[in-house]
């Protein structure tokens, strides 16, 4: 019985073992339903995005601020259910650019593009939006696919509307 028993415990502490040496690792499959600063900062990693400024909102919700490997700047935010900035199953990525194009032709740029949101905050400011819902769960991997959905979409719209990117996210959404 012991011949049995301590190949058994061993193949049961092996994958506890692994666990213990990364506890930052998430596995593509691991399903998602709520995100914390912690999740975002790993968000980032996978993007190959550099980190400049964690924060929280007014309602406790994590926030990260990000320079992306192309020199993008955006935002991830969360939205939470709890006042205490816990079980945050909405991510937000956003990018903010300058640009003087009208609203209507910011209209057509967004009816191209089904995968975020492009739209106009003021004269001379434009913001790219992409909403992730994590209810009953996304996969990690789906999860930092929406990211570089994001990123990459990002980057072409950029060049539609001003040719360059020259604003920066901030706290208040502008720089």
């Amino acid at each position: 019985m012991q011949k049995f028993l301590a190949p058994l415990a061993m193949c049961l502490a092996m994958p506890l073992a692994a666990v213990a040496q990364s506890p930052g690792a998430r596995s593509p499959d691991m399903t998602i339903g709520s995100v914390s600063v912690g999740d975002l900062h790993m968000i980032l990693d996978g993007m190959g995005a550099t980190l400049t400024l964690t924060g929280e909102s007014d309602l406790k919700a994590p926030y990260v601020f990000a320079i992306s490997k192309d020199g993008m700047s955006f935002g991830i935010f969360t939205a939470c259910a709890n006042p205490d900035g816990t079980d945050c199953r909405g991510v937000e990525f956003l990018a903010v650019f300058d640009s003087e194009q009208s609203a209507a032709d910011i209209s057509t740029i967004d009816q191209s593009y089904a995968a975020v949101s492009v739209f106009k905050t003021d004269e001379n400011t434009v913001h790219v939006s992409r909403y992730v819902i994590l209810d009953h769960g996304v996969s990690w991997a789906n999860l930092l696919e929406n990211a570089e959905v994001f990123e990459v979409l990002s980057a072409k719209i950029s060049t539609q509307v001003n040719g360059h990117v020259t604003a920066q996210v901030t706290l208040d959404g502008v720089r």
